[in-house]
């Protein structure tokens, strides 16, 4: 592949490994805010840290490290494509649309990007994360919850984050990387556009330090899941729950009279029913629930 601008050598790619190693590695103490509470001297220094933006100024964009393990392939692969336009190698990512839920642009940009179909690959990793109720466990795979603040789960979320001021733009980017698994390769994929990388040769090839950095703490989550046989099984019972999730909410957020019904209150209501009750639950009963919800919808008239 002839890389377009300065592809870094194998000694800076090692010294930037490291340098995420450690920063996911350090000890994290946080003071517990009921034994030593912020004072005037603390507030003043966070006052003075703080960088305001108002949401014309705010550029956020979510993307991802996508990760193969693609049998023969030598190992895990992660994708990556070159934007002719900016003469450079890049992690798919862009902006999510108005209401739309930062993880699924992530999986969004990633399929219009480079033809990739994905979904999460849920890692096992401290964060900060808050716990709001006893259902919130269940879905991020609670591994253990740390004295430090922090709690160790098997999630889907955010892995790594990037924010830099975009001089061509004025905007001041802030972008978001989630770690999803291949599902589906499109056409996209096999153009010369796209290719997939072992994780040193991706880390290599990307222009941005930032987007290397990423890769790397991608490649490490990625590994500790992998090793651990309890974080890997329950990586894999997630996934297999999301999917169920996402087929029952696509059925029924897909269909053409979910549109027709938008603008009655009643079927409007019904459906929203339908969605609370099917979504959560997944599985078999998904299609019967839907086809019985339909036809509830078919059968409203709008009257009390």
């Amino acid at each position: 592949m002839d890389p377009i601008g300065n592809a870094i050598d194998d000694r800076t790619s090692c010294l930037e490994y490291d340098k995420v190693k450690q920063r996911l590695d350090r000890r994290w103490d946080i003071e517990k805010i009921n034994e030593q509470p912020y004072n005037a001297e603390d507030w003043k220094d966070n006052n003075d840290r703080a960088v305001c933006y108002d949401m014309k100024s705010l550029m956020m964009s979510f993307g991802t490290v996508t990760i193969r393990d693609k049998p023969g392939a030598g190992g895990p692969q992660v994708l990556v494509f070159l934007n002719a336009k900016h003469k450079s190698y890049q992690l798919p990512k862009g902006r999510r649309n108005l209401h739309e839920d930062p993880a699924d642009a992530a999986l969004r940009e990633t399929l219009e990007e480079t033809g990739v179909e994905v979904h999460p690959l849920y890692l096992g990793f401290d964060t900060r994360l808050v716990l709001d109720s006893p259902e919130t466990v269940d879905d991020v795979g609670l591994v253990r919850q740390n004295e430090n603040g922090t709690v160790t789960a098997v999630n889907r979320d955010v892995v790594y984050a990037m924010s830099y001021d975009d001089k061509k733009t004025g905007a001041h980017r802030h972008i978001y990387f989630y770690a999803p698994d291949a599902a589906r390769l499109g056409d996209e994929d096999r153009t010369n556009r796209v290719r997939w990388l072992g994780f040193e040769e991706a880390r290599r090839m990307l222009t941005m330090r930032a987007e290397r950095e990423a890769v790397a703490a991608a490649q490490i989550l990625y590994a500790r899941t992998r090793g651990n046989g309890d974080w890997w099984d329950l990586s894999r019972a997630l996934l297999e729950k999301w999917k169920r999730n996402e087929a029952a909410r696509r059925v029924l957020t897909g269909l053409p009279l979910a549109r027709a019904v938008a603008s009655d209150p009643r079927k409007a209501a019904i459906l929203a029913e339908a969605i609370r009750k099917i979504v959560p639950d997944g599985g078999d009963e998904a299609a019967a629930l839907a086809l019985d919800y339909l036809e509830r919808l078919g059968s409203a008239d709008g009257g009390a």
